[in-house]
């Protein structure tokens, strides 16, 4: 069993890589809120080949192994929705 401290981060993406990758599709950060299908995920393609599992984000939400992606974002590596559990506040409480 892989533990959990042993998960690395997922790949960094976006301008000048303040975001990392969701999904393969999917680029977030705090301050970029979320790139969906667009240049700046194409980074995220890469995690396709790689052969150890990632983690973005920090508080859990949704289901389907999704977490707070950008302020008010939800995201898993299928897509993203609207969470208020993801506000900026709540991340921090």
């Amino acid at each position: 069993a892989v533990l959990d401290g042993d998960v690395r981060k997922c790949l960094p993406c976006g301008p000048r890589n303040r975001g990392r990758c969701f999904g393969p599709r999917i680029c977030c950060g705090e301050e970029l809120g979320c790139y969906l299908g667009t240049p700046e995920t194409l980074r995220c393609q890469e995690e396709s080949f790689l052969p150890t599992p990632c983690e973005s984000g920090r508080k859990p939400c949704g289901g389907d192994g999704a977490s707070c992606a950008a302020p008010g974002i939800c995201c898993s590596s299928e897509g993203c929705v609207a969470d208020p559990a993801c506000e900026r506040e709540a991340l921090f409480a």
